[in-house]
């Protein structure tokens, strides 16, 4: 008896559980359902409507439905347990008499035999399973077993007014009916099953099916393991670049009416040839996987062959196309109809490929037995190699009106985005589009949401989507046009932009056929190493235009590598074929850079090198040049002149060469950040004496008040030229005044120069230093300035003076100045404003005998200081 108790009790104890648990689901579940409105259970219906010999026994007795982001399995013990007779459908509305929470489309079951079975089975364990089994009446008996892996689990039961439960919160709880037949409008022959779990498996048994053996099964809800992923398009390394002269296009795939691939900015319209597959007229039903660089598609001809199953695969990477499932049926038991796997649409998210298959419908007279099928949307996992492994239902909707010739579905295409699928469904009947819609069908929940046409002409279209998340529809809008606009989420769209053709490939030939999840193509980048492009949205990087590049060849990458040696782009990096050696000291670099510009307008060359050494590309280590248009390969000269390294000799630094459209706007301030058009390289450079000699000093000074006196020492000369004393007034401009041959000793030298003609003011000195043999290698020392204070010369005739007398001016500069006379006592007695040149100038000043006789002094004030000379005003 103790024994007993503590078993009743514990069994007590997890019932109670379970229907506590029953309020929400557990941490790392989430709460689902598989809503029977919006999938097909299809069954063997023969020859006959709506199925007409397209689904086997097989097919029908195991099929797979998802669950939220799982599955599940329905599996039927015999062929005859699904009969809902000729024309009708399995899943219906004809059982009326729902419970809440099990609403809607159930499927019915026709039992034939006593022990007839039906099991459900999930991929993932799940807690809090519940559902309805309607129109348990006619003296049935059910029975009921759940586990969860081999364990079994509690099943509680709820029955109606005519149904009496036995063994209820036990492993193997059965329900009987009395011999009332209730009517479908009714549930007070309703049975809900609800397990607490976690479980995998439930078994429901006809273990007697009574006089009236028909039974609906309702809606299913679980909580089930995991979610579906948010902003699941945005795979790493795929988020569009920025750029100084725009943003990179947030691009998609789309497929006009030929075979060809194309990729197309929604918001210009512009679009660009990607790939081509000519084994059959069209291109359909896209679904890119940014993760892998794969599209998933589907090739049709003209002609639809109900035959052609195949779902194929190109590699963006390698440029192959394989076909990756030859037969989707026999492979993975998707039925198709009379359409194969043609006219749909396709989807790729959540790690696994989304195939539409069009539904059609059976017509043997055109009049009141046509029978629609259903549009069904599946979902085909794949394993870690990306083969497939398993296929399952995760939404569906009629083709047609029952019994008329109404299309109500069309696809149009979907496309996936945080879990829920947006169906954009074209349907139209002759030139009416008013059936047309946008459904947005919620995969964990199975809540929909529909946007209906509010016209009559065309509205959406195909389905792409932005890597920003942004929906756009793709259609056809005249005879060989095609256009792309913005669809809100809210059933409103923008106005359609015209598709752009740019750049090589086949025409375009309007229409669309199909559109994709976010692109971004293939590009070129900087290979040096991460710190020379900071900014990971925003590195050095340039899409392809084969009119404007560096070298022969064009890399194609998908995203940046960084290297030590900046040679992780191999042999394309060809735009200079030989990087020179970065000198120590002050030196002059010059690299030839061979360019390719046939784009028919100028192009800009830009170059960084980092003398400097602090790991990343300043606006003032480039240089720039502008190349023109040309059908041949050009050669430019970059001359980094007269820079310092504080790099010592064995240290590397990094070269970095771009080049682009002119219109661009490109300069020395952009070493980084995206250009739609051109190319980059970047080269390592090592640091080394270029020249056999040591500069040890290099000095200048003043040495009387109109002489420079230049001295330098060096050591370990070993076949110098000469050293050219050279001078400038800005630091920009030089001139040569002197050159010494060098002596090629080893030990220290001892060098002098004066310039004995020194410009006035500031003056600035350097050193050129050549080798021997052609003087072609030059090496420039530091800089190095003086400065000769300006004087100017004054001169008052005649001295004395009585009533005028004129001031020669001698200005050694051009200056605006002022000329004061000035007394003894230092009183400025009158001054005026003078414009001086460069050279003499001469100042008359009258009406002296209004002053007394005695001593004067005429003063000029300027930039250069304040000069005075004295004169004498006497009487007559």
């Amino acid at each position: 008896m103790k024994k007993f108790y503590l078993i009743n009790l514990l069994v007590f104890f997890l019932f109670l559980t379970g229907i506590d648990s029953l309020a929400q689901c557990g941490m790392g579940y989430t709460q689902a359902q598989l809503n029977w409105d919006n999938v097909d259970y299809y069954w063997n219906s023969g020859g006959n409507g709506p199925y007409e010999n397209y689904i086997t026994d097989a097919m029908e007795q195991s099929q797979r439905f998802g669950i939220g982001s799982n599955y599940l399995t329905i599996a039927t013990s015999s062929n005859a347990l699904v009969n809902p007779g000729s024309g009708n459908h399995a899943d219906n509305t004809t059982h009326i008499g729902e419970m809440a929470g099990y609403t809607g489309s159930d499927v019915q079951y026709n039992p034939s035999a006593n022990g007839q079975f039906i099991t459900i089975t999930f991929n993932n364990a799940v807690t809090n399973l519940n559902f309805a089994l309607y129109d348990v009446d006619a003296s049935a008996r059910f029975d009921f077993a759940a586990v969860n892996g081999i364990l079994p689990q509690l099943i509680t039961l709820t029955g109606g007014a005519n149904n009496t439960i036995f063994l209820n919160g036990t492993f193997a709880p059965y329900v009987t009916s009395t011999g009332t037949n209730a009517a479908n409008n009714v549930n007070t022959n309703t049975v809900t099953v609800t397990v607490a779990g976690p479980v995998t498996q439930i078994t429901i048994t006809a273990t007697t099916i009574g006089t009236d053996a028909v039974f609906w099964l309702s809606d299913i809800n679980a909580c089930v393991t995991g979610s579906f992923p948010n902003n699941y398009n945005q795979a790493p390394n795929s988020q569009p670049f920025t750029g100084p002269a725009g943003n990179q296009p947030d691009y998609f795939i789309v497929t006009p009416d030929n075979n060809s691939a194309y990729i197309v900015d929604p918001a210009t319209g512009n679009t660009r040839w990607l790939f081509t597959d000519a084994s059959m007229n069209y291109m359909n039903s896209f679904g890119y996987d940014p993760y892998n660089h794969l599209l998933y598609y589907i090739s049709e001809n003209v002609t639809v062959n109900p035959a052609n199953k195949a779902l194929k695969r190109y590699d963006l990477t390698t440029g192959t196309i394989t076909t990756l499932v030859a037969d989707i049926t026999a492979t993975l038991g998707i039925p198709t109809f009379n359409y194969g796997v043609e006219s749909a649409g396709a989807a790729y998210y959540d790690g696994a490929i989304y195939v539409g298959i069009e539904g059609g419908k059976y017509d043997p007279s055109g009049t009141s037995n046509d029978r629609t099928r259903e549009t069904i949307f599946w979902r085909i996992n794949l394993d870690g190699s990306l083969n497939p492994t398993v296929a399952y239902q995760v939404y569906a909707s009629n083709a047609f009106l029952d019994a008329s010739t109404t299309s109500i579905h069309d696809f149009g295409d979907f496309v996936i985005k945080n879990g829920v699928l947006y169906d954009f469904n074209t349907a139209r009947n002759s030139s009416n589009y008013s059936q047309s819609k946008y459904q947005h069908f919620n995969l964990m929940t199975g809540a929909s949401t529909i946007y209906n046409n509010p016209g009559t002409t065309s509205w959406n279209g195909q389905a792409g989507m932005t890597w920003s998340g942004n929906l756009y529809y793709f259609r056809a809008t005249g005879s060989g046009t095609s256009g792309v606009g913005y669809y809100d989420e809210a059933g409103n769209n923008s106005a359609p932009l015209n598709i752009t053709l740019i750049g090589g490939g086949p025409a375009w030939p309007g229409g669309a056929g199909d559109a994709s999840e976010n692109f971004r193509p293939r590009c070129d980048f900087g290979d040096a190493p991460a710190s020379y492009d900071p900014v990971a949205t925003s590195p050095a990087v340039h899409e392809r235009f084969d009119s404007l590049r560096l070298g022969l060849t064009w890399d194609n990458e998908w995203v940046k590598t960084s290297s030590v040696g900046a040679g992780a782009d191999g042999t394309d990096e060809d735009g200079v074929s030989t990087v020179p050696l970065l000198d120590t000291g002050t030196f002059n670099y010059a690299i030839d850079v061979d360019v390719y510009n046939n784009s028919g307008a100028n192009a800009t060359v830009s170059a960084w090198l980092d003398y400097n050494g602090n790991g990343v590309y300043d606006a003032s280590e480039g240089v720039t040049t502008t190349v023109a248009t040309s059908a041949s390969m050009q050669t430019v000269t970059l001359v980094w002149w007269g820079i310092n390294t504080p790099l010592l000799i064995g240290q590397t630094t990094y070269l970095r060469v771009r080049i682009t459209s002119a219109s661009k706007g490109m300069g020395t301030a952009n070493p980084t950040g995206y250009y739609d058009v051109g190319e980059v390289e970047d080269y390592q450079v090592l640091v080394d004496r270029v020249l056999p000699v040591d500069l040890i000093s290099f000095d200048v000074k003043l040495h009387t008040d109109n002489t420079v006196k230049i001295d330098w020492k060096t050591d370990n000369e070993n076949n110098v030229g000469t050293y050219q004393v050279e001078r400038s007034s800005d630091g920009v401009n030089w001139n040569r005044i002197a050159s010494l041959n060098a002596k090629n000793q080893n030990d220290v030298q001892h060098y002098s120069y004066t310039d004995n003609i020194p410009l006035k003011g500031k003056s600035y000195y350097r050193l050129r230093i050549t080798n021997k043999p052609d003087g072609s290698t030059e090496k420039y020392s530091v800089t190095r300035t003086v400065t000769i204070q300006s004087k100017f010369g004054i001169q008052v005739l005649p001295n004395p003076a009585v009533d005028k007398a004129s001031v020669l001016i001698d200005a050694p500069v051009a200056d605006i100045a002022t000329f004061r006379l000035v007394g003894i006592s230092g009183k400025v007695l009158y001054q005026q404003t003078v414009n001086l040149k460069q050279g003499m100038n001469t100042v008359p000043i009258t009406g002296l005998t209004r002053y007394q006789p005695g001593v004067y002094m005429a003063q000029i004030v300027s930039a250069e200081g304040i000069f005075t000379k004295q004169f004498i005003i006497k009487n007559n």
